[in-house]
């Protein structure tokens, strides 16, 4: 069933730039907590809502939120989303120069979004193992440059949106790399960055001229079985993808400084000719009425607007964030503006599930055969492919070979769930055989300590009681002396006198 839902506005004030050295006070506010941003001029103040407001302007700021901060509370929850099934698109938006490409890819030491949520993408792919879900990433990376569609993982070759009647618009002959550990990908995303499109203008060093596409894939083939040690049969497999679109800033020429530059200029009438288009669906989808026939959306006009089709008004979850400038008021103002209106706009996104049958296959046929199974199956091939003309022999070739890559496949992930399993315990008996070094050296230091206190407190009381002893016999001696009889009479016995 479908779920309909509001596409998410996320607003993201970027920090001054080092050519904004010495201009006036920041003419954003974003009070914390309340989802408001502020822009101010001297007139008036102007107050968005949204659903997210990001602080990132000053470093020092209590509420300021870094790339890593604001992955923890955004991306999660489309990674969750992907998994689910739901087709996820997360786009930026901004005028040049605003911070989308440092939000979406970062740097070394700040990764953006992407290989944020690729690296938790690919750690629960890896848990999923252990609940019999076989996971398969694929990877794509395209750029949009002067209308054109080109694959920045296959030497920038050309490639053409087509639409599918079932699934909708794809980019035709575009390699998807499957992607199975996340130094590779990160290899595949500085190849792709390589190949992209940048230039340099007034208002920024490297400038994106192109808006690019990743699109991350994502097969889930569920097992069932009661044995703990097999993973049973396939009964369920879901597909969904996830686009992270970085878009070519808007711009205008009197501030990147393209006059008299005819590919630069060439480059922006093609930029901001795809963004008008975008926000001609925008408008269009903002504020359709239910009750009405649905409006006719010109997502032909525009080789980006054909491609995402799907992520703006059908099946898909998504999010869009808008970068915006502390200083450029007139900018700013119209990427709230953008913003505002985008909010407006829903999606009807489902989770993309299906349930396996498993293909008919005569077995009886090959239960009487003296033979290996391996030559069984040879021989049973070469038939079939002898019968091909036949349409109930090739049927019946076809369910063979599902059969078998699907017995392949199974064998494949079985193999892959016993060494999870098999790393798992693995993992437990060094757990346990380190608790159990710890337990045991800490016995033998405690017996240790115990033996040294008691040999002390024996040595205590020893020495205690050897000095009552000598103080008592001390003590006993005097009592003695001094009792002594014959001192005694000696001095209370008078002398008799000498004789006469």
């Amino acid at each position: 069933m479908a779920e309909t839902n509001n596409v998410r506005v996320i607003v993201r004030l970027r920090p001054p730039l080092p050519r904004e050295d010495g201009l006036e006070d920041c003419l954003v506010e974003m009070p914390a907590g309340k989802n408001t941003t502020i822009l101010k001029n001297n007139e008036s103040h102007k107050k968005y809502i949204f659903d997210q407001c990001v602080w990132s302007y000053d470093a020092y700021d209590e509420h300021y939120v870094d790339n890593t901060g604001f992955y923890q509370s955004s991306g999660p929850q489309l990674v969750e989303h992907f998994f689910q099934g739901y087709n996820v698109c997360l786009l930026a938006y901004g005028q040049t120069g605003s911070g989308k490409t440092y939000t979406m890819m970062g740097h070394e030491k700040s990764p953006g979004l992407i290989p944020l949520m690729v690296r938790d993408i690919l750690r629960h792919k890896d848990d999923l193992v252990q609940s019999r879900i076989n996971c398969k990433l694929y990877v794509s990376y395209v750029e949009i440059y002067n209308e054109k569609v080109k694959d920045l993982l296959s030497n920038s070759k050309q490639c053409r949106v087509r639409e599918h009647p079932v699934t909708g618009s794809y980019v035709e002959g575009l390699e998807e790399i499957p992607v199975t550990s996340f130094e590779q990908f990160t290899s595949l995303l500085a190849k792709g960055n390589g190949n992209r499109t940048v230039a340099s203008t007034q208002m920024n060093i490297s400038s994106s001229r192109s808006h690019a596409v990743i699109t991350l894939t994502l097969e889930q083939t569920k097992y069932v079985s009661e044995d703990a040690l097999d993973v049973g049969e396939p009964n369920e497999k879901i597909l969904s993808s996830i686009r992270l679109v970085d878009l070519a800033g808007s711009e205008r020429l009197h501030k990147t400084g393209s006059f008299g530059q005819a590919d630069r200029m060439k480059e922006g009438t093609q930029i901001n000719k795809s963004l008008t288009v975008l926000g001609r669906c925008i408008n269009i989808l903002a504020s359709a009425n239910s009750s009405k026939p649905p409006p006719v959306v010109p997502y032909r006009d525009s080789t980006l607007t054909y491609l995402l089709r799907e992520n703006l008004a059908g099946n898909s979850k998504t999010a869009m964030i808008f970068c915006i400038s502390p200083f450029d008021y007139e900018e700013t103002q119209q990427t709230l503006n953008y913003a505002n209106q985008v909010k407006n706009i829903k999606t009807k996104a489902r989770a993309n599930t299906s349930a396996i049958k498993a293909p008919p296959i005569e077995w009886d046929k090959f239960k009487d055969m003296d033979k290996s199974v391996v030559e069984t199956l040879k021989d049973r091939v070469r038939d079939l492919t002898l019968q091909l003309e036949a349409r109930s022999d090739s049927v019946k070739t076809t369910s063979l070979v599902k059969y078998l890559e699907r017995e392949a496949e199974k064998q494949a992930f079985e193999i892959k769930y016993l060494k999870s399993k098999l790393q798992l315990q693995e993992k437990e008996v060094k757990e346990l055989t380190a608790q159990n070094t710890y337990l045991h050296k800490e016995l033998l230091e405690n017996y240790e300590k115990n033996r040294t206190q008691s040999r002390n407190v024996i040595l205590q009381q020893a020495t205690f009681l050897a000095e009552t002893c000598r103080k008592e016999s001390q003590s006993i001696e005097e009592m003695l002396e001094f009792f002594d009889p014959a001192k005694v009479l000696d001095k209370s016995t008078p002398v008799p006198p000498a004789p006469t």
